[in-house]
């Protein structure tokens, strides 16, 4: 896999190299023409001046002028008049076909066309026409047989930088990528093994072939090493959500087997109470106590297995704001015995939310929370129970003005068997972890936080069902 990471960089960073460099080296080539342009135009102009201005006493400096341009840049030109005359040659055989053609074409007022891009394979050189005089009257023609040379050997030398940086780049870019997939396959197959090396501890290890139809879609898609790797990581996480079911089925069963002896155990010792002796009355209510907490902790675990099992029925919707009334009117005569007083809030209006939960579901979780809130907030402290929507879900909190829950632990309140350092009283430690695991169950979301300015407040966003 290694060498296919790096063959895909280095495909990657040598088109990337390229699309930079090419449109580089063309814009050098064009640079350099248009400079190679400007300057032999110009010298074509200063001859058309030079000749515009002599007449034909003055063909002598006309033509001491070109040879010295021929003899300083070894480039030939010839100047003629109208009547196509030569007035001044050095180095330019006026009869060339080639130099005709561009003489009649300045006698026509026209310029000759300069290259637009110079490259190192270009001609050796291009003719330069100019004719003398402006405007409608043409007075001659001034051709200039260029040399490209010098122009090409700077665009050789830029190209060559070019591609020297270029190849600098790739080189740099092959030892990154070399370092990066080093970097990238290395924990994957790291990864890989220690997969197949959990799965061997509950199954045989089966070949890539042997992948079941469900995950046929991703056995043939990219390299072996990560098709060995999905098909190992499906095995465990079967083998996962097997040993997760199992001890759902083991915590459901073992609280269903203990629920009746405790019950039966609970009864004796009721009869039994009628007999205990004074000196044993407060061992007999120790013990009465201690089995009443069993009980309750095996009547979590029960709706909790419950809780964390997938329900395959439908979403049922709820009334949100019917239950609500209904558990707070349930709960008032015991939020008034602990000396709280309890607060109601809801959006305006008569329309009915409903929630994708159902009815039992809420009313468990709301039985939760005010439990909670009566047991721990203290006289004195309130309660606010309340509700609004927005267009795709619905937010359910309980806040109370209580002691609350130190910052450091509020990350583990829905952790089972959790109880706050603040906490006084009995309790399971399981009653905010069958919160979570019901609203998860409904696709929604628990959030717990500390209250403003104490206590808890606890939060649940359900999706809504639009009716």
């Amino acid at each position: 896999m290694r060498r296919r990471v790096l063959v895909v960089l280095m495909i990657y960073s040598t088109v990337v190299v390229l699309a930079l460099s090419v449109p580089l080296a063309v814009l050098v080539g064009r640079e350099r023409a248009q400079r190679f342009g400007e300057n032999r135009a110009a010298a074509a102009t200063y001859f058309a001046e030079l000749s515009s201005r002599e007449d034909e006493s003055g063909a002598a400096r006309i033509r001491q002028s070109a040879q010295r341009y021929d003899n300083l840049y070894d480039e030939g030109i010839v100047v003629v008049d109208r009547a196509g005359r030569v007035r001044a040659e050095s180095g330019l055989d006026v009869e060339r076909s080639d130099v005709q053609q561009a003489v009649a074409g300045a006698l026509r007022n026209q310029r000759g066309n300069l290259p637009s891009s110079v490259m190192p394979w270009s001609r050796s050189s291009v003719l330069i026409a100019a004719p003398v005089g402006g405007g409608t009257q043409v007075d001659g023609a001034v051709v200039i047989e260029a040399s490209t040379d010098s122009a090409r050997t700077d665009v050789a030398i830029a190209w060559m930088i070019i591609a020297g940086g270029a190849l600098l780049i790739l080189v740099t870019v092959v030892g990154i990528a070399v370092a990066l997939s080093r970097w990238v396959v290395r924990p994957l197959t790291a990864l890989s093994s220690r997969v197949q090396s959990f799965g061997d501890k509950f199954h045989d290890r089966l070949p890539i072939d042997a992948v079941a139809p469900s995950q046929m879609h991703t056995a043939y898609l990219g390299p072996p090493e990560v098709r060995e790797l999905s098909s190992a990581f499906e095995a465990m996480a079967g083998d996962v959500e097997s040993a997760t079911a199992a001890q759902r089925r083991l915590v459901a069963d073992t609280a269903h087997a203990l629920r009746n002896p405790l019950a039966a155990l609970r009864i004796r010792l009721d009869v039994l109470g009628m007999r205990v002796p004074d000196a044993a009355a407060e061992s007999h209510l120790r013990t009465t106590q201690e089995v009443d907490r069993l009980s309750a902790v095996v009547e979590d675990l029960l709706v909790l297995a419950a809780a964390e099992t997938p329900s395959n029925q439908d979403a049922t919707a709820c009334d949100v704001g019917a239950t609500i009334a209904d558990r707070v009117e349930f709960w008032s005569s015991t939020i008034a015995v602990a000396g709280m007083v309890a607060h109601v809030e809801g959006p305006d209006g008569a329309e009915r939310l409903l929630v994708a939960l159902p009815e039992d579901d809420l009313i468990r979780i709301l039985d939760a929370l005010l439990s909670n809130a009566t047991k721990y907030s203290g006289s004195g402290s309130s309660v606010e129970i309340g509700h609004r929507a927005s267009a795709t879900a619905i937010t359910i909190w309980v806040a109370d003005t209580g002691p609350g829950v130190p910052a450091d632990e509020l990350p583990k309140v829905v952790n089972r068997f959790f109880r706050a350092s603040s906490a006084q009283g009995g309790g399971t430690g399981l009653g905010l972890s069958i919160v979570h695991a019901l609203t998860e169950r409904a696709g929604g979301r628990l959030q717990v936080s500390a209250g403003r300015p104490s206590g808890l407040r606890v939060e649940l966003h359900v999706p809504r069902i639009v009716s």
